[in-house]
């Protein structure tokens, strides 16, 4: 099936409407410490660091909102949409959170006329409640992740602050993160059980590391968790090396056939493919200052990993962009890698003039320098 695959781009579908997303980790810190969860700079979280100081922190949403304000005047009107998700680490154990997220209401009014903002949140909701109920306010969506190895009273915690914002007529869905091991694989399916009696939207997702591997019996339940044919199986599937799903569940189409809405594309690794990732999303790192173009790809415009700048210094990283627009010499990324997880779901194609078609639906694309 790998080689039938030569594109992918978003399904004509209301609820696929592609957004910016601006993923901001505005803290290092996490208040869990789960196994497949990577330390350091560079991992899930990193419990040695300090959390950011409120000063920076307040200049980043500066530097987000005039940086996707920017991409936002070469975006079809429809799609003028943008997410601020703020997350970690465990965002909601930054001291100053409230202060922050005041702060990303507050300045936005400059650009409201020119786009949507809804501002999120990524956590495990493992949080006291009385700063739960002062957050709740301050956030129009949540995605909240369950985690199967957390302790008994966190599990509790969890569970009480999900009801809690079904009480408010919040909007949120819940991650729940697929552990192998028999014990939390069980906790998992429990956490799902959870969601289907109170009717809460969720997305079973598979761990995003290639050290745990699932068993043909586990792997063929994520299949059904995703509508998918179960007749295939094998003793053992890592299931990010065979295909994926969209982190956020958004519907895909391959081929440029806006008709074959998935869920899940059975295909890995998009080397040389043109990419349009820079149209969607942003990654900015609080603790590093390091500004990326996603994530997890963190692909350049070089064919290369590698970071747009540093938040110390954004007004360069503004006016290189500024520049490319007004010039119309906006480049074109394309892959270097070998596997593709948040950002999967952003149009790609393997030659230049399905990615034209792919782009054009989402681009003004007049400013886009295409290699000739």
């Amino acid at each position: 099936m790998n080689n039938e695959i030569k594109s992918i781009g978003f399904a004509l579908s209301p609820d696929s409407i592609p957004a910016f997303l601006l993923d901001w980790e505005v803290t290092k810190r996490c208040n869990l410490d789960c196994g497949y969860c990577e330390t350091g700079t560079d991992g899930g979280h990193d419990n040695s660091t300090q959390h950011p100081q409120l000063d920076d922190c307040l200049k980043s949403i500066d530097f987000m909102y005039e940086y996707v304000d920017l991409y936002m005047q070469h975006k079809k009107p429809v799609q003028r949409k943008v997410v601020l998700n703020v997350y970690g680490g465990e965002s909601l154990f930054h001291p100053n959170i409230e202060e922050i997220l005041k702060a990303c209401h507050e300045k936005y009014k400059v650009y409201k006329e020119r786009w949507e903002l809804t501002i999120t949140t990524t956590t495990n909701a493992v949080i006291n409640k009385s700063i739960w109920n002062r957050i709740i306010p301050l956030i129009d969506e949540f995605t909240v992740s369950y985690h199967a190895e957390s302790l008994p009273k966190q599990q509790k915690l969890f569970f009480h602050n999900l009801l809690k914002l079904n009480e408010q007529n919040k909007r949120f869905k819940c991650v729940i993160m697929m552990h192998p091991y028999p014990h939390f694989w069980k906790n998992s399916i429990d956490a799902i059980d959870f969601c289907k009696k109170n009717n809460f939207k969720y997305l079973a997702k598979p761990i995003d590391t290639s050290t745990l591997g699932y068993t043909a019996d586990q792997f063929n339940f994520l299949r059904s968790e995703w509508k998918l044919n179960t007749a295939e199986t094998t003793k053992s599937t890592i299931s990010i090396c065979e295909g994926r799903a969209c982190c956020g569940g958004r519907k895909m189409s391959l081929n440029n056939d806006l008709k074959s809405s998935v869920t899940y594309v059975q295909r890995q690794g998009f080397k040389d493919w043109y990419c349009s990732v820079n149209w969607f999303f942003l990654f900015v790192q609080q603790l590093t200052g390091n500004v990326y173009v996603n994530k997890d790809c963190r692909m350049g415009f070089n064919k290369k990993v590698e970071a747009l700048g540093n938040i110390k210094s954004y007004q360069i990283i503004l006016n290189n962009l500024r520049n490319q627009l007004n010039t119309n010499s906006m480049p074109i990324i394309q892959c270097a890698k070998s596997l593709c997880l948040c950002g999967y779901c952003a149009p790609k194609a393997e030659n230049l003039e399905d990615f034209k078609d792919l782009i054009k639906r989402n681009v003004i694309t007049d400013v886009i320098k295409f290699p000739t």
